[in-house]
């Protein structure tokens, strides 16, 4: 039931753009539910005492907190529930004390004010508030010195309200504040904690030599693009690239240069990818390709332009190389990845029994 009236309090109120809004929501509804609550049971108090002017003030906070509690739990409106709750909050507890003078502890009661009203408002606007607040109390309190009749009423007296008053300032201020550096502080680490999560992920599933996808991600996407095809009947095809004679330029040159050649390669073949096609290296000089919604007419047109441009590309300190390419195509009844990863590696390597250098569809 508890849980029901929360959520209908909340509703209307984006709560994830401002993180205090709850707290604030919280703490105006508590403040005008115990105001309403207490002034009804004051002015049935004060009317049965004949104290008709503190009957009629009475009767004015309940028309407040009634009409700030409409502001905010119908017309969705807290910023102005939460003034004029704080408002009115402040005119009753100056009339109250200059009415009551400082009998039924009056003065005692402004100690709450800045309690309430830093949560509500925020420390900025709440400092000016219990500025104000503060600005026409202590003048009146002072003022009150040797005529107000509850206990003795001097100097020391006043001091020690104004110095109680003033700490009572601080901590809520220091409260305040602290939870607010506190929150942002926390969100700070939390975003540090996105960011290294995402650069985790990211290396989780990059190949660190060529910064191209891995097999792990082309594994998890390949699943993905199979259940299309299974669902849909999409065309999807297989790409298996090679570097021809990749082993003779390691013995020639050396593996520095070969880990070169191979983030050449993979620039070169990133730059002739499509943006549903996926690219991962397979493993050491082999790469392979996921072309979803692509008929092996169309693969082999991409696969052949693939291999026109790394004829002509002359690579740092190796100069020319070639490469060989095999194709498939992924059937609606191919359940198992390795089917037709066999395939496309089984006419890679006609393409290379061939005499290297060629597109060999299966």
């Amino acid at each position: 039931m508890i849980k029901e009236w929360v959520n209908k309090m909340t509703s209307g109120y984006d709560l994830s753009s401002n993180p205090f809004l709850y707290r604030r929501l919280s703490m105006t509804v508590a403040l005008l539910s115990i105001t309403l609550f207490a002034f009804v049971v004051f002015s049935v108090i004060n009317f049965k005492a004949g104290k008709y002017l503190l009957v009629s003030l009475d009767i004015c906070v309940i028309a407040l907190a009634l009409f700030s509690l409409h502001l905010l739990l119908i017309k969705k409106k807290i910023e102005l529930a939460s003034i004029v709750a704080t408002i009115f909050l402040l005119v009753f507890l100056l009339a109250f004390s200059f009415i009551n003078k400082n009998n039924g502890f009056g003065l005692v009661w402004t100690l709450c004010y800045p309690l309430f009203v830093v949560p509500i408002l925020g420390t900025k606007n709440g400092l000016r508030m219990i500025g104000l607040f503060y600005l026409m109390l202590i003048p009146m309190a002072y003022n009150g010195i040797g005529i107000w009749d509850y206990g003795n009423w001097d100097n020391t007296s006043f001091l020690r309200f104004v110095l109680a008053s003033f700490t009572i300032v601080f901590i809520a201020y220091f409260f305040e504040s602290t939870t607010v550096k506190a929150y942002n502080t926390i969100m700070k680490i939390r975003d540090k904690e996105k960011v290294y999560l995402k650069e985790l992920e990211n290396l989780s599933i990059t190949d660190q030599l060529t910064g191209l996808h891995n097999r792990r991600y082309f594994d998890e996407h390949f699943a993905l693009e199979q259940m299309k095809v299974a669902r849909y009947g999409n065309s999807l095809c297989l790409m298996m690239i090679d570097v021809d004679h990749f082993k003779s330029v390691n013995d020639q040159f050396g593996h520095q240069v070969g880990d070169t050649v191979l983030r050449e390669f993979a620039k070169l073949l990133k730059n002739r990818m499509r943006g549903s096609d996926i690219l991962a290296r397979w493993g050491g000089e082999e790469f392979i390709v996921l072309l979803p919604a692509t008929k092996l007419e169309d693969c082999e047109i991409i696969a052949e332009d693939i291999r026109r441009a790394v004829e002509i590309y002359s690579f740092s300190q190796v100069g020319k190389l070639t490469t060989s390419i095999g194709l498939s195509v992924v059937c609606a009844g191919d359940s198992n990845q390795r089917k037709a990863i066999q395939n496309a590696d089984s006419a890679l390597y006609q393409a290379k029994e061939a005499g290297r250098n060629r597109v060999q569809r299966l």
